[in-house]
């Protein structure tokens, strides 16, 4: 048996390296750049506006109020075809370019129109370049905008639509393949029957992969007969990584390790030191392929994708988002059991740095899970934590 950061290296070292694609840029968005990104403009492409007002000779200006002539409107994408002389204005909008002659544009609001002929009387004075984006002041044709390995944001959607990016090359997503295994289960728009139970486990591991940005292909229920699994993991063997729940411990019908040797996955490890989840597997397909196989009860299974497998995700996407941050908290009531094992438990975040731990009846107890979203990590033979301990907790997405 091995402890968790053991297993952790175990993985980290058996990633496979980074594939790429290529995708349209208003679809890139969560993922991360895998290239360098250069402007094929300046940015401001010319001296612009960056006001409703009139473009001014600030020295014109300086004794307000003062008025001056008027001799165009200047809209946003249109430019200017007079020059500003002494005792002149141009009215200008936010974005279009400041004509030649000025330098300065005082805001609409410190102005008074006069229709009647056509000047503008200036109440303020202005400060010379006040209110101008000057042309290439936020980067130059040729210059590196943004760096490879950056996580693609709304904010930066629209600077790589600025520089014209319609097209993105981002790391590559995991085709990902689930599959739960066990004769007691049915689904779960049916009533389970005597000894049965709902499948809650695809839902729930679904869902965290969802949640995280994977695109994943079920194949549902697997029953317990090495014929099927064998075909099913087959199946699942197909894409980048398959993970399988239930069918890892010691069972008579825990058949899961058998199938995945006789497949050709090469076992790196199937026991770690934690709490829940003991009878975790992990290998390496023929092709290549990340293969797990999960405890089958929920929370174990819930634990061990929240600790392991968004680890590899994390390493396979380039993404250091994709796994779960760990924080220092503060215990608000003791913990007095201990583990050989490292302890996961579920709690909640309180206000201020706090953290509590939620009651639970062990690693089938959903409804305490479903309370939780935290993480308490407790290092194997730890002592007893009184209140007030710190303590590290992992955050759940």
């Amino acid at each position: 048996m091995i402890t968790v950061e053991q297993a952790l290296d175990i993985i980290r070292q058996n990633i496979p390296p980074a594939r790429f694609e290529k995708m349209a840029l208003i679809d890139s968005l969560g993922r991360v750049l895998a290239e360098e990104v250069f402007s094929d403009v300046d940015m401001p492409p010319f001296d612009k506006s960056a006001m409703d007002g009139y473009a001014v000779r600030s020295e014109d200006i300086k004794l307000p109020p003062v008025e001056l002539e008027v001799l165009e409107i200047v809209p946003a994408g249109s430019m200017p075809t007079k020059d500003i002389k002494p005792g002149k204005a141009i009215k200008i909008m936010t974005g279009a370019p400041v004509p030649a002659g000025a330098d300065a544009v005082i805001m609409v609001e410190q102005t008074k129109y006069e229709p009647a002929t056509r000047t503008v009387r200036c109440l303020s004075t202005i400060k010379k370049n006040a209110n101008i984006c000057f042309k290439s002041e936020d980067i130059n044709t040729g210059a590196k905008v943004i760096a490879r390995d950056t996580k693609i944001t709304p904010q930066v959607i629209g600077l790589l639509a600025a520089v014209g990016k319609d097209k993105v090359q981002v790391y590559k997503y995991p085709s990902i393949t689930i599959a739960t295994t066990g004769d007691e289960l049915v689904e779960i728009n049916q009533k389970p029957k005597g000894a049965q139970i709902r499948n809650s486990n695809t839902y729930s591991l679904l869902s965290q992969l969802v949640n995280i940005g994977m695109s994943v292909t079920s194949l549902g229920i697997v029953r317990d007969n090495i014929e099927i699994m064998t075909e099913k993991v087959s199946v699942g063997l197909k894409s980048d990584m398959l993970i399988l729940t239930g069918g890892v411990s010691m069972g008579d019908y825990d058949i899961v390790e058998d199938v995945f040797k006789k497949l050709g996955v090469k076992i790196l490890f199937d026991q770690v030191a934690v709490k829940p989840g003991k009878p975790t597997v992990f290998g390496i397909g023929p092709k290549g392929q990340l293969v797990f196989g999960l405890p089958g009860n929920p929370v174990s299974a819930f634990v061990i994708t929240e600790i392991f497998i968004k680890e590899a995700l994390s390493l396979l996407c380039n993404d250091a988002g994709i796994k779960n941050r760990i924080i220092d908290a503060d215990l608000v009531v003791p913990i007095a059991s201990t583990s050989n094992r490292q302890r996961y438990l579920g709690a909640s975040i309180l206000q201020d740095g706090l953290v509590e731990p939620i009651d639970g009846h062990g690693s089938a107890d959903i409804v305490s899970l479903s309370r939780a979203d935290a993480l308490i990590i407790i290092p194997p033979d730890a002592p007893a934590l009184p209140r007030d301990s710190r303590i590290k907790v992992m955050l759940i997405q």
